[in-house]
């Protein structure tokens, strides 16, 4: 079968290649014709509607051109095409289908064969995506009969194809991007949209009153959800400390910088654990990797300096709202998951089942880890486990063959391992990695591809550094890398 697909593809390249673009620009118009018919369509639609042709043109001639894509979208771009549901398709949503669409033509009609770069993430990762969707149809052939949909029958297969596009992020950066160059370049859009964010969500001097009349006329979107705000601080953090060749100024101004992300995360939102805390694991773990003395220094300052002023300003209340809260979430929850172990309830299942049975307890978890074992059962969160344990201790690995190099490219390897067990942190306390589709719905997409696109960069900085290595942070030593 395979090889019959091939042959195909072979025989007819350049006939698929003009299809694929054609068949993508029809369906960008369709989509257009039907959502400018709408009568609350944003006239900045049409803008849009220019720029997705143009940069699928782009994006055959390079694909990396649609990262910046992603990134820009997923901070700036608030148009969202409507569902029928009170959960909307986000535009990064859109392009990170695009791009990935764009890398199977590639592959059949360029590369003429299907196949990522070896790496020991690929297995737990593209299981996981398989277990997703056995989890789908498993729960609707094992589910109580009792049971009804809490809403859209539809919910379940969107939530499905949420989680398992994130996960297509990761290996899309991590097997798509092959120049260290476009890492810079991605890194350094990044830290600008940051810096944006920073000005016109910071409240300090009556900045956020002078931009807010601009924010209320919709010219304007900034997107601070999930763990943004970590991402600009790792990235800040690292490069300030490990980057030996960026000017000193530069490096002090990159200081600053997390230093407003510090007082963004934590002084004016000290309630929202699950941004500072996974933030504050972040500054302790590149404070550790650059130094053992400053890590301890770190974590006096977080513990008894950060630890003493949330437990005087939000301690007690954030315990009785949130902490007793969440434990009784978690009971209820294993009510459920229980009796579905091996495959879960689906996705977005369990929210049927706390209608069906007892509406007045149920609540959302807000933890990751149970919401993947109560939608994936047991084999869900194995394979997550698996890939976030493979992932750290390579990720940990290239660090340290990287060590002393004082570049760029041993900034980012911190960063994205330092923002990895960020993720690991925040998977704790919030939906952050896979939202759910009860909470944050699909537009929560925004918010969870940043952290699977950063940590993907590992990944592209292995190759990147070595092309055509059999196995990431192996060949590295071997070619003296580590040197």
């Amino acid at each position: 079968m395979v090889s019959s697909v091939r042959c195909f593809a072979r025989t007819h390249s350049s006939a698929l290649m003009r299809a694929s673009v054609i068949g993508g620009l029809v369906s960008v118009l369709l989509a257009v014709g039907y959502l400018v018919t709408r009568p609350k369509m944003n006239p900045f639609f049409i803008l849009i509607a220019v720029i997705v042709p143009l940069g699928a043109f782009a994006v055959l001639k390079r694909i990396e051109v649609g990262f910046i894509a992603i990134l820009l979208s997923g901070v700036f771009v608030r148009f969202r095409i409507p569902t029928g549901t009170v959960s909307e398709i986000v535009i990064s949503l859109l392009i990170c289908t695009g791009v990935l669409g764009l890398w199977a033509v590639r592959m059949l009609v360029v590369d003429r064969r299907l196949a990522m770069k070896p790496a020991p993430t690929n297995f737990p990762l593209l299981a996981f995506v398989v277990t997703v969707f056995i989890s789908l149809v498993w729960s609707r052939v094992f589910r109580d009969v009792l049971v009804h949909d809490a809403g859209s029958p539809f919910v379940s297969v969107a939530a499905a194809v949420v989680m398992a596009l994130l996960p297509a992020t990761f290996l899309l950066v991590a097997n798509l991007v092959q120049d260290v160059r476009w890492l810079q370049v991605v890194v350094a859009v990044f830290l600008v949209e940051g810096l944006v964010s920073l000005f016109v969500t910071l409240n300090v001097g009556g900045i956020y009153a002078i931009v807010n009349p601009v924010f209320q006329t919709g010219l304007l979107w900034v997107n601070t959800h999930g763990l943004f705000s970590m991402w600009y601080l790792s990235l800040a953090l690292a490069l300030a400390m490990f980057n030996r060749r960026l000017h000193w100024v530069l490096r002090i101004a990159l200081l600053a910088y997390a230093a407003g992300w510090v007082y963004w995360g934590f002084f004016q939102r000290v309630t929202w654990l699950s941004g500072w805390v996974p933030a504050f694991a972040v500054a302790a773990v590149i404070a550790f990797l650059r130094s053992k003395k400053l890590f301890i220094v770190v974590m006096i300052v977080v513990v008894a300096g950060a630890g003493l002023y949330y437990w005087r300003t939000a301690f007690e209340a954030e315990t009785q709202e949130s902490g007793f809260t969440r434990l009784a979430a978690y009971e209820v929850n294993w009510r459920v998951t229980s009796k579905h172990l091996l495959f879960g309830t689906g996705p977005a299942g369990y929210a049927s089942y706390y209608m069906t049975y007892f509406p007045a307890e149920g609540m959302a978890t807000h933890n990751n880890y149970i919401d993947i074992i109560a939608q994936t059962g047991a084999v869900g969160s194995f394979l997550i486990l698996w890939f976030f344990g493979t992932l750290v201790w390579n990720g940990y690995k290239l660090r340290r063959q990287l060590r002393n190099r004082g570049d760029f490219a041993e900034s980012l390897a911190v960063a994205a391992l330092a923002g990895t067990c960020g993720c690991v942190v925040a998977m704790a306390l919030g939906d952050w990695l896979f939202p759910f589709a009860y909470t944050q719905g699909i537009m929560g997409f925004d918010a969870a591809m940043i952290n699977w696109f950063f940590m993907g960069s590992l990944w592209a900085l292995s190759y990147s550094l070595a092309p055509g290595m059999p196995a990431p942070c192996t060949l590295l030593a071997e070619r003296g890398v580590a040197q």
